[in-house]
């Protein structure tokens, strides 16, 4: 009677071990055909300013060649939004966007962030209120020109040069004219 008790035990071990392997390679095979994954991050650059505070709205593709067709810009899922200090994204450390949307396969004309109007900087313990410069909406964008392949992962890390991009002027008004690169690292899912 023992016997068989031990051997009932054995028997169920060994079925709970089958299914719980059996679940984990079905997540392993997952594969995206007709699409990619998309990870998007921002980073700021060592500055002379103290602070500088920028609204974050969305991350944006343009994916027709037309910018300004009504199609052409793509909204992606933004995790992180609202106010962030640029000056403390330095380095190592990146504030994460978007992360791992699904997105099809095609052509990536354009990359691009949309900020708010709750921009501000402090420099010399002096606050200013951000105004953008007009030609850019309220946007950073930069050129991808990258048709995105199936199963694979694309990290986008978008480094916004601070000092470049945000002027005081002799009236002690500031401006904002974005200047960006971006990175892009790609990983093969399969």
């Amino acid at each position: 009677m023992e016997y068989t008790f031990k051997f009932e035990r054995i028997v169920i071990a060994v079925l709970i071990l089958f299914s719980c392997i059996g679940c984990s390679d079905e997540l392993d095979t997952e594969t995206f055909d007709n699409s990619s994954l998309v990870t998007v991050k921002f980073q700021g650059t060592p500055s002379a300013f103290n602070k500088v505070n920028l609204e974050i709205i969305e991350v944006q593709l343009r994916v027709l060649e037309d910018a300004s067709s009504p199609d052409a810009w793509v909204s992606l899922p933004t995790s992180n939004t609202g106010v962030f200090d640029v000056a403390t994204i330095i380095g190592n450390t990146a504030l994460s966007l978007v992360d791992f949307e699904e997105v099809p396969s095609e052509f990536i004309y354009n990359i691009r962030v949309v900020f708010g109007d709750r921009n501000r900087v402090v420099k010399d313990n002096i606050e200013y209120t951000v105004a953008f410069d007009s030609q850019f909406d309220n946007a950073a964008s930069n050129i991808v020109e990258k048709h995105l392949e199936s199963n694979t992962v694309y990290e986008f890390t978008l480094i916004f040069d601070t000092d470049r991009s945000i002027k005081i002027n002799a009236d002690d008004s500031v401006n904002i004219s974005p200047n960006m690169t971006t990175n892009l690292s790609l990983y093969n899912l399969f």
